[in-house]
């Protein structure tokens, strides 16, 4: 009798959580589930009878072909309200709008009741706003795989958006690039911790004694440039900030929680694996439409002929740049980050302590050094529970 063994999966370190192993098992034997840090990862169970397909299909275990270089544009919606709802240039609206029109379906991630990101399928138009901007917290890709086949084998259009090790995840588990598939994938630095952001949430209903009812991560300030971290609660209050200076934005920057592959990740790169790449367009030049800058531009990566092909279909505003000035300006073009110094510090201490110890220890800035200027004081000083009432409505 042959020894029951696990099947041959990516090693932790290299895991993206795509899902396409879970989706794929033809017995149902793989569980996505959390693992201390707050990622999902792939959990085998008794079910499983070793055939292997896991290991088949397994982005991280199956070596992709290289594309050519893409081309880079700077894009921009013409409608401006949906421009101004839109985390950038408001181009993902269009391709929704555009494929929903055909009678196809967009899968994307959304935030569901309990502020928890998850990967959905729209069949309307009014749903758009639900995948629409970033969502800087890992999705939950689900069954969404196996619902994206469910469609293409009855002949509707299907629109994916993911992040690259999702796109890769769905080709792997297809199998094939159908022609009626179009995928997107964002410009990712990386994918935040589910867990960390659930506990953030409980932070912010402790702090607020009351429910949040929607985050958006990259909310526009009419006539600013940066992007602003907002979460509206019920009776009408509101926090808003600017995102770095937010416990989320906080940790972001000193790389903290970010899942364990993005520091390693191949997709970081201008190889991209979506027929469209599409991000906010950083780096651009003061001088060029400095007015559009404010409303938003995105970077959009024309990656295939398929890809080609849609783009030219779009009523969009556009203009050619160099793929240098994007990846000078995009890092997720170039390479990934190493882990944060303080990574592993954090973790240990999310699995032990309270997060309240948490937060106060690793997502509020350190009293600034003795002899720094008033001016930057000021500027730099940052009481995020003072901000959560001060900013209330």
């Amino acid at each position: 009798m042959l020894e029951n063994t696990a099947p041959q999966l990516a090693e932790k370190s290299l895991c993206t959580g795509c899902s396409a192993c879970a989706n794929g098992c033809p017995k149902g034997a793989i569980h996505m589930l959390p693992d201390r840090e707050g990622f999902l990862r792939p959990t085998v169970t008794d079910a499983c009878i070793q055939c292997g397909h896991c290991t088949h299909i397994c982005p991280v275990l199956k070596q992709r072909e290289p594309r050519p270089e893409p081309t880079a544009f700077a894009v921009w919606n013409s409608d401006e309200e949906t421009r101004r709802l839109s985390g950038a240039g408001g181009v993902f609206s269009l391709l929704a709008e555009f494929i929903l029109d055909d009678g196809g379906v967009v899968f994307g991630a959304a935030m569901d009741e309990q502020l928890r990101v998850r990967h959905i399928a729209i069949q309307s138009k009014s749903d758009i706003h639900r995948l629409r901007g970033p969502k800087l917290v890992q999705s939950d890709i689900g069954d969404s795989y196996r619902l994206v086949r469910h469609c293409l084998e009855r002949g509707r259009r299907v629109l994916f958006t993911g992040t690259p090790c999702q796109v890769d995840g769905l080709y792997r588990y297809l199998g094939e690039h159908p022609e009626k598939l179009l995928t997107v994938d964002i410009l990712c630095g990386g994918a935040p911790s589910p867990g960390v952001w659930e506990h953030l949430v409980r932070s912010m209903t402790y702090i607020k004694q009351k429910k949040p009812l929607s985050v958006s991560f990259c909310a526009k300030l009419e006539g600013e440039k940066d992007r602003r971290f907002r979460v509206e609660f019920e009776g009408g209050s509101a926090y808003d900030a600017p995102l770095p200076k937010s416990e989320l934005g906080y940790g972001l920057r000193r790389r903290l929680f970010l899942r364990p592959s993005c520091h390693t990740c191949p997709y970081m790169s201008c190889d991209r694996v979506g027929d469209l790449s599409l991000g906010q367009y950083r780096g651009l030049p003061k001088d060029f439409a400095p007015d559009e800058q404010k409303r938003g531009i995105s970077l959009l990566l024309v990656n295939s002929a398929k890809g080609a092909h849609m783009f030219d279909t779009l009523p969009l505003k556009k203009e050619k740049r160099p793929l240098s000035e994007a990846v000078a300006g995009n890092a997720s073009l170039l390479a990934p980050a190493a882990a944060g110094e303080e990574r592993t510090a954090f973790f240990d201490a999310f699995s032990r302590q309270s997060f309240q110890q948490v937060r106060e220890k690793f997502l509020l800035p350190s009293p600034l050094p003795v002899g720094r200027k008033k001016e930057n004081i000021k500027k730099e000083k940052f009481n995020i529970l003072r901000l959560f009432h001060k900013k209330e409505k």
